[in-house]
């Protein structure tokens, strides 16, 4: 069977423009890629064309608003996870228009179609009388201990990402005026951000305690659970609301239900 043009550059998309060009991480593409396993699905089952016989004239703003619908519809997906499937054939478009753009009318048509518009929940942010009560819960005579306080401490004070900080390694961290870690974010695309100087005792601390102040050890990630492996993002969330739990004993309204990592960083 001859492969069509939709195919092709589909798998242009996922293979060598999403995580080359554009740097996406590998949880945007497994999503993109849902959107689109979920978008074929529909394309097959509710009008009737077969995946593999597909072209690229068949991906138009008509499907996708159909899509859309059936999204919404058949599936119950919420408005904002709509809006994230929608991206992702917007992302679509923007390497199409480049690559082929024998159809540059209908793509425009297509990135016209707008968002749904979602409830904005408002963010509360750990005032500092809450993020304190939340490290005084934290051990510092053992090494687990002071390695939580110190991902506490840079969530707090350098806004950082969760994917972002269990990325930080121990040669990304200088110690010597003026104090910065490095991060890396999108696309590996590093920045320089400062540490507090209150910070700095600590992490001194922590980098003595756990041997990594040695040359040998300079590449190694800085933040590793029990068994000695890179912290997840589950793995974050998990230390964050153990202490949480036992702050929110003493005093729970400082403390909310919904703790995470993202309501760490410092708003000021």
């Amino acid at each position: 069977m001859k492969t069509t043009d939709f195919a092709i550059h589909l798998s242009k998309y996922f293979t060598h423009y999403l995580p080359n060009e554009r740097g996406s991480s590998p949880q945007t593409i497994d999503s993109y890629r849902y959107a689109f396993i979920l978008y074929l699905e529909y394309i097959e089952f509710e009008r009737d064309i077969k995946p593999e016989k597909m072209i690229i004239g068949d991906f138009t703003r008509e499907s996708i608003q159909g899509y859309l619908e059936w999204l919404e519809n058949k599936r119950n997906n919420s408005a904002s996870t709509r809006n994230y499937r929608l991206a992702a054939m917007k992302g679509f478009v923007h390497y199409l228009k480049y690559e082929f753009p024998d159809y540059l009318k209908e793509y425009q048509r297509i990135l016209g179609i707008p968002l749904k518009k979602t409830q904005q929940k408002e963010i509360s942010y750990l005032k500092t009388e809450g993020v304190e009560l939340l490290v005084q819960q934290i051990n510092l005579s053992n090494k687990n201990g002071l390695r939580d306080y110190v991902i506490m401490l840079l969530l707090y004070t350098t806004g950082v990402r969760v994917s972002e900080l269990i990325n930080i390694k121990v040669k990304d961290i200088s110690l010597t005026k003026p104090f910065t870690v490095k991060i890396h974010g999108k696309g590996n695309k590093g920045r320089y951000v400062p540490l507090m100087k209150t910070a700095v005792p600590h992490i001194r601390k922590y980098l003595a305690v756990m041997k990594y102040d040695t040359e040998a050890r300079y590449d190694e990630i800085l933040f590793k659970n029990h068994m000695g492996t890179p912290f997840t993002r589950q793995g974050i969330n998990y230390i964050l609301n153990k202490y949480g739990m036992k702050a929110r004993t003493i005093n729970h309204k400082m403390i909310p239900e919904d703790l995470s990592p993202h309501k760490m960083r410092n708003p000021n």
